[in-house]
């Protein structure tokens, strides 16, 4: 190369270095909080790749200099990074998103908070982000498949229904063995969670060890649910308004779809014809499903609007929601009216205080019937009569009946088929009134007033040392009301009644609480030191009057007689005291030691206290040196812990006598009794129980070990979980001997265990600037075992002495067993007296196996045919984000439950003795018995469900600030649009049984019906 070519060469290379460095600029913006668009400081803008970088001032403003093809990061604690390529713009304003993997880094516990790094206890989080995007009514539904081990079962259904919840098994078997809830540092009944506004929620945590749980001690036994509602914020006020519109099916089942001309397909297919009783079907002319005229589904609507902001010293948020959800069955609906203000004021330095105050109000008209009672009904019988049916009506039992009364299989018997008076045919199947009449005909409604909060003073004695005291609780005001009209039954007005309950709870706390953080070099030192004192007054009144001769008039007036009358009142007292010490050196060994006494009044002069010690101990491995730099293992502990907690709540039943047992169980409780003397009634009191004052809590001792771990800077993190819970002590009624005059009394008798694996996976498997997925992969298993029954092993128990199936309580298995036969074979159709006489009857009677092969079937062929306890229950989230677009879904599931579905009995009508087998011509009789007594109505409950499907779409900034709003947001919802049961289930929904205690657990009689939902909503900030 020549002199000149190298010169050209070096001129033209000087002058692209000069003009690359002519396109260095300089280029400004804000950075701002997308969730409520206020100015963050601080924030790290930095030149990718370079030392190039700035930070944000108090009002959120950075300017930088930067060249075309250069990329921005910005960084900040708690807000997910974001990155800007610099194309040419002199002007770039951004908005972080929180970043909920960061925030979760503060855990609230019992009584305060801790780093995520420091827990040693296993407490699952859930953010409120998780939450208020879900379109449900209850934070209940909201929670459903969110924390590894928290079951939560709709078991009932209805709108506004409760759920059953349970953590980590089931301990107890008088008792409740539902968590704890706390919400703003109140506890409260397990049923408040109904009440709390999703919108509310900042978090919810689940303690779910005994030595996260030990801080509450002996109401802890089922774990604790501790819920943090929205605290106010310095700046101008935001307000937050969230609604959405939905409508609610009911999922049917194909099993129970009943249909005459199915019926009749079937008769023809396998005789050529059809019987004289399907020819009077054909003739009448109607095919309609009970399940279309029962599960009418409904609409559901939200509104929720909120405010908060604040000063430097003082801050607000308060709220306004409203649900109104229809359901899915005829007559349901639910109204919720919640109203929430949370203060916190800043006097000085040293001294706080602030308020908490929520009331609620729900209205709920309940479905008042069963299920499974209404839907036995034949698909041939019309609602009200109209010109058609009216005509079939026997005239000479019905004289009265008219077009539009309700009509009643009775009514079409006796009908003569063929117009001479050769064949008279009946159809019914039952006497019982019309299946609607008997809902639409009552009216049943639950009104409840709800209020909880409290006031707190916060005062900094010393660097560290502070002292707070708190006065707080709640108020419950319920009333029940339930009219059963003239037209409800088929006895007319002599079953007319209307019953009214009436009860009222005050509880108030109070509570000093001395804390302690300081930090000593490479020692972290946090304490606690509290006392408490509860008390709950209780008053309850009911009273029913019936001899109602119309509905005209639906008071207390309106009857005659006075059937029902009772009231009390009652008290209840706990005084508690409690500590604990949470200890870390250099955040990589840690400790914490708690223990609290309690003292009841319901427990025995000899035991009045329990006290409830714990102790966890972790290791982060990741802090050492030998793992440090690892660029895979971004995290890594372990933890240890074993502590006790107890349970008070016994489950003895309803009404004046046990609910005062419940109370007082360890005192000589006396209550009404009337005897003769001198041939006159004379009324007095009478010992209700035996007196026990070594009566104590009911103690769960648990053990649990875990790992936490976090791979690749946190882009997969997770923890593993195994737990060993034994409940003892349980409070069991024994035999006594009868010279006390009872034949049984209360005492701490039993052992149950419960063991189990959880397991918490997360994955953020992308992320960049217009895409992210992450991933959430849940599961729990556990085992129920009950290893001491206080010599009652082998119990066997039933629900309903007319449909006696059995279950057994034997040590070494669940606490709840299914026991009976074991079904061989059907009995064929030829030896069925008429297999065709009810539309989708079925034979009640099945043949059975000979277990011991005596040639007999006794009771010694009787077994465990399966337990209502599922083996596993999972969940898999997945959460996208694409540009403005956010799409998430969530499926759910559980695996090896059952259930006893006394519903098939009646469903198919196997109580028709006209389908019994043939006496005289039917082999092998001895081995035939009721199906109800057997496996073959024990199903598999096991499911999948397509929990929630979200798809959002979020408006840019720029152009809804054109209208004052600092974000808008819609979306489309769904729950449950996919929802996949077992093989063999034939009922409507495999999480619903009755709760009949937890003896008889599993126990399903039709119940309500999974709902599927579809919904659209908007979220605004303005």
């Amino acid at each position: 190369m020549n002199v000149k070519t190298k010169f050209s060469l070096a001129f033209f290379l000087l002058c692209g270095v000069l003009l690359f460095g002519q396109d260095a600029y300089i280029i400004k913006g804000t950075v701002v909080s997308e969730e409520d668009n206020a100015p963050i400081p601080g924030v790290s803008v930095i030149v990718q790749g370079s030392q190039n970088g700035v930070s944000t001032d108090f009002d959120g403003n950075y300017q930088l200099s930067v060249s075309v093809g250069d990329v921005l990061q910005y960084s900040y604690v708690g807000f997910a990074s974001k990155i800007v390529p610099i194309t040419g713009q002199t002007e770039a304003n951004v908005s972080l998103k929180v970043d909920a993997n960061a925030l979760e880094e503060v855990v609230v516990i019992g009584y305060g908070t801790q780093s995520r790094t420091k827990i040693t206890g296993a407490v699952g989080k859930v953010k409120n982000e998780d939450l208020d995007q879900i379109a449900v009514g209850t934070a209940n539904e909201a929670l459903v498949g969110q924390v590894a081990g928290l079951n939560i079962q709709a078991t009932e259904g209805e709108a506004g229904s409760n759920a059953t919840i349970n953590i980590r098994g089931v301990g107890s078997i008088a008792g409740d063995s539902g968590p704890l809830l706390v919400v703003d540092g109140v506890v409260l009944d397990a049923d408040f969670l109904n009440t709390v506004d999703v919108n509310d929620i900042d978090s919810v945590e689940v303690l779910k060890d005994a030595a996260s749980a030990a801080i509450y001690g002996s109401r802890a036994s089922g774990g604790v649910i501790i819920i943090t509602t929205k605290q106010g914020k310095e700046g101008k006020t935001v307000f937050s308004y969230n609604t959405f519109t939905g409508f609610k099916e009911a999922r049917q089942s194909d099993a129970y779809d009943i249909s005459v001309a199915a019926s009749h397909a079937r008769e023809l297919a396998n005789t050529g014809e059809l019987s004289l009783r399907s020819q009077y079907r054909e003739l009448l002319g109607i095919d309609e499903s009970w399940q279309d005229r029962i599960f009418d589904g409904g609409q559901i609507e939200s509104h929720s609007l909120s405010a908060r902001g604040g000063s430097e010293k003082t801050k607000f948020n308060t709220s306004l929601s409203y649900v109104h959800d229809e359901g899915v069955l005829i007559t349901d609906d639910f109204k919720k009216y919640n109203f929430r203000l949370k203060v916190d004021t800043k006097v000085n330095d040293n001294f706080s205080f602030g308020a908490n105050l929520a009331p609620s109000y729900t209205n709920r008209r309940r479905f008042d019937g069963s299920t499974h009672d209404i839907l036995r009904q034949q698909p041939w019988l019309p609602i009200f009569h109209d010109a058609n049916s009216i005509q079939y009506v026997d005239r000479n039992v019905y004289p009265d009946v008219q077009i539009g009364d309700y009509a009643r299989e009775r009514h079409f018997d006796n009908y003569d088929l063929f117009g001479d008076g050769s064949e008279l045919v009946d159809i019914s199947t039952t006497s019982n009134q019309n299946p609607a009449a008997k809902v639409l005909e009552r009216d049943r409604t639950d009104k409840q007033f709800r209020m909880y909060g409290n006031f707190y003073g916060k005062y900094k004695i010393a660097e560290g040392l502070n002292f707070k005291a708190t006065l707080g609780g709640d108020y419950q005001s319920r009333k029940q009301r339930r009219y059963q009209g003239v037209e409800a039954s088929r006895n007319g007005a002599s079953a007319a009644q209307l019953d009214l309950d009436n009860f009222e709870r005050i509880h108030i706390l109070t509570e000093a609480l001395l804390t302690y953080d300081k930090s000593f070099g490479s020692h972290n030192l946090s304490a606690l030191l509290g006392a408490s004192a509860e008390k709950w007054d209780r008053e309850y009144t009911a009273v029913a009057v019936n001899g109602f001769s119309n509905d005209l008039l639906q008071t207390l007036g309106g009857g005659t007689t006075i059937i029902e009358n009772v009231s009390y009142n009652t008290e209840e007292r706990l005084l508690s005291f409690f500590g604990r010490v949470n200890y870390s050196y250099e955040d990589k060994y840690l400790a914490s030691v708690s223990l609290r006494a309690d003292g009841h009044s319901s427990f025995g002069v000899n035991n009045k206290y329990g006290y409830f010690p714990a102790v966890s101990l972790g290791w982060n491995l990741a802090r050492e040196d030998f793992l440090s730099e690892s660029d895979v293992i971004s995290n890594l502990k372990l933890r240890a812990s074993y502590g006790f907690t107890g349970n008070k709540d016994l489950s003895l039943g309803s009404g004046l006598i046990s609910d005062n047992i419940e109370l007082y169980p360890s005192l000589q409780l006396y209550g009404p009794n009337s005897s003769v003397f001198n041939n006159e009634v004379v009324n007095g009191l009478a010992p209700i129980n035996v007196a026990n004052p070594d009566l104590q809590w009911e103690r769960s001792s648990e053990a649990n070990v875990a790992v936490d771990f976090g791979l690749f800077q946190g882009r997969i993190s997770g923890s593993i979980d195994a737990y060993n819970k034994t409940s003892d002590q349980l409070l069991l009624n024994v035999p006594v001997s009868t010279t006390t005059g009872f034949s049984e009394a209360l005492a701490n008798r039993g052992e149950v265990v419960n063991k189990g694996i959880e397991v918490e996976l997360r994955t953020r498997n992308i992320t960049n600037e217009n895409f992210t997925w992450s991933t959430t992969i849940l599961a729990s298993t556990n085992k129920n075992e009950l290893t001491d029954f206080a010599g009652a092993s082998g119990l066997i128990t039933n629900v309903d002495s007319k449909r006696a199936a059995e279950w057994i309580t034997l040590e070494g298995q669940p606490i709840s067993s299914f026991y009976g036969y074991v079904v061989d074979r059907d009995i064929p159709l030829e030896f069925i007296n008429d297999p065709y006489a009810v539309v989708g009857g079925e034979a009640q009677d099945v043949y059975v196996k000979d277990l011991n092969g005596d040639g007999l079937i006794d009771d010694e062929d009787k077994t465990i045919i399966g337990d209502p306890f599922p083996d596993l229950i999972w969940s898999v989230a997945n959460d996208f984000q694409i540009g403005d677009v956010d799409f998430s879904f969530t499926l759910q599931g559980s695996w090896g439950a059952e259930v006893r579905n006394i519903a098939d009995q009646y469903i198919f009508n196997q109580f028709s003795s006209r389908e019994d087998f043939n006496t005289e011509t039917t082999p092998d009789q001895q081995f035939i018995k009721e199906k109800i007594f057997t496996d073959d109505i024990i199903s598999d409950a096991s499911y999948v469900a397509l929990r929630t499907l979200s798809l959002g779409y979020t408006f840019d900034k720029d152009l809804i600030s054109r209208v004052g709003l600092s974000r808008a947001r819609v979306y489309a919802s769904g729950q449950n649009l996919m929802y996949i049961t077992a093989d063999g289930y034939t009922g409507w929904n495999p999480e619903s049984y009755q709760s009949e205690g937890a003896l008889n657990v599993g126990y399903q009689r039709g119940g309500s019906p999974i709902a599927r939902t579809i919904s659209l909503g908007v979220n605004l900030e303005f």
